[in-house]
């Protein structure tokens, strides 16, 4: 018995210390005959499904192989939904002929009246060796998404109460040009105004030479934990002057925070008034009376333009201040913090390790954040607004992001989903639609 115990111990030890190899997105991993797996969807752009009677119908495509018919393959399908919670899943046997195509359907009835995003992970086995494997998700009848619960009832209030505070400071604004930076077609000035707490704000303005003012505008926020900051010479290129602020006060020179870059979203968590960004976004508002009062900037024609923390200041700017006329926010930060914060990513796990420390204040927590959601501003943006999202994004998860558009209050408003793309990923894909939405919505020229 002792010497069975001790083998049975040994082999335990030689599996555990094995290595497990991370799952690949999107990829199909195989030793020998493999067998791609594609899911076939409605939209293949967006894998977006319309509600369905029953709930959705998934369709995997099987391809490819070689060698001999693959006889009882063992196919595995897995249904969680964004927060990882497993809703379902399937097992089926299965014949494959190598080098032909297979069509597998499955009626995902466990979804009927559950809109959603969803994951799929699929593997097909053959006598325990793996011939391929597909990970991927979709949304089904996103349209119908409940809303978030709204606004704390001192939402007005608050914001009210801060603007006024911040309208009682002079702007003061400073403005000094960098040849080093100039060029032919764009000047490029180090510009800085006060905003709340008497707080420096530093930016860059670049304005096109080119064409006589005054031009369109673009305010543009930057992500989390950014130090260093460059001008923007690519929009003022087109005729707009750009705004780039260094949202936490430091020069626009300055490589890294004083505090750690990946804490200070908790910073003053406990109480709205004290939370850090309370003075962020007013440090956005007063970017707008900075850009609005420069003589080359047509005051009627500003947008605000951001990705990740920048997409969500895009947004509750824009909720704040009429004077932005259009928006573009590619996956916003600070929306959805409830569902953001079971993701897996930073910096929403930051505040999820606070409440682990600190579970007394929980809902201390949760009342402060309300006041900076997005979800809480949607409504009030009547102009055009264009998001992004990708599917593949656990920081800023699309069911989040997707309840927030369909709470703008805005007719013209457009949402690009990038199914395979992570959150770093999506501005590159982006960028080119969001250009072409600013050109259409907010022309830099008169």
């Amino acid at each position: 018995m002792d010497r069975n115990l001790a083998a049975l111990s040994f082999i335990f030890l030689i599996l555990s210390s094995a290595p497990v190899l991370p799952w690949d997105r999107n990829t199909v991993a195989y030793s020998g005959t493999g067998v791609g797996i594609e899911p076939v969807l409605p939209d293949e752009h967006t894998h977006l499904i319309p509600e369905q009677a029953g709930g959705p119908e998934l369709v995997l495509r099987l391809t490819g192989g070689s060698g001999d018919k693959i006889a009882g393959a063992f196919l595995y399908v897995g249904i969680t939904d964004y927060a990882g919670r497993g809703r379902g899943d399937f097992t089926r046997r299965l014949d494959f002929q190598p080098g032909t195509e297979a069509r597998e359907k499955f009626r995902l009835d466990f979804l009927d009246g559950q809109p959603g995003f969803y994951d799929i992970r699929a593997l097909l086995f053959d006598h325990g060796r793996e011939l391929g494997r597909k990970e991927f998700t979709f949304g089904y009848a996103v349209d119908k998404l409940p809303l978030e619960a709204g606004p704390p009832q001192d939402f007005d209030r608050f914001w009210q109460d801060t603007r006024d505070s911040l309208s009682r400071i002079p702007l003061d604004p400073r403005a000094q040009m960098d040849s080093t930076r100039s060029s032919a077609e764009v000047k490029v000035y180090r510009v800085s105004f006060a905003s709340l707490h008497g707080a420096r704000i530093h930016g860059w303005l670049a304005v096109p030479r080119r064409q006589e003012g005054p031009h369109a505008a673009l305010l543009l926020f930057p992500g989390y934990s950014t130090g260093k900051i460059s001008p923007n010479l690519e929009y003022p290129e087109l005729g707009y002057v750009t705004l780039s602020i260094q949202v936490r006060g430091y020069g626009v020179d300055q490589e890294s925070y004083p505090e750690d870059n990946r804490q200070y979203m908790i910073l003053g968590v406990e109480n709205p008034e004290t939370y850090i960004y309370r003075e962020i976004v007013c440090h956005c508002l007063r970017a707008v009376d900075f850009l609005a009062a420069r003589p080359e900037v047509d005051s009627g024609r500003l947008g605000a333009v951001g990705g990740s923390q920048g997409g969500g200041l895009s947004i509750l700017t824009a909720g704040l201040d009429p004077r932005i006329k259009v928006v573009v926010a590619s996956a916003p930060f600070l929306t959805g913090f409830p569902l953001a914060m079971t993701m897996t990513g930073a910096p929403y796990r930051d505040l999820v390790r606070y409440l682990e420390l600190h579970p007394e204040c929980r809902e201390r927590v949760l009342r402060t954040v309300s006041f900076f959601d997005s979800a809480n501003l949607a409504g009030r943006i009547t102009v055009p607004v264009i998001l992004a999202i990708g599917l593949a994004d656990r920081t800023c998860p699309a069911p989040a992001i997707y309840r927030m558009y369909l709470g703008l209050g805005a007719k013209t408003k457009k949402v690009e989903i990038f199914p395979g793309l992570d959150h770093l990923e999506i501005w590159k894909e982006f960028a080119p639609l969001a250009r072409q939405w600013l050109l259409e919505h907010l022309p830099p020229g008169d």
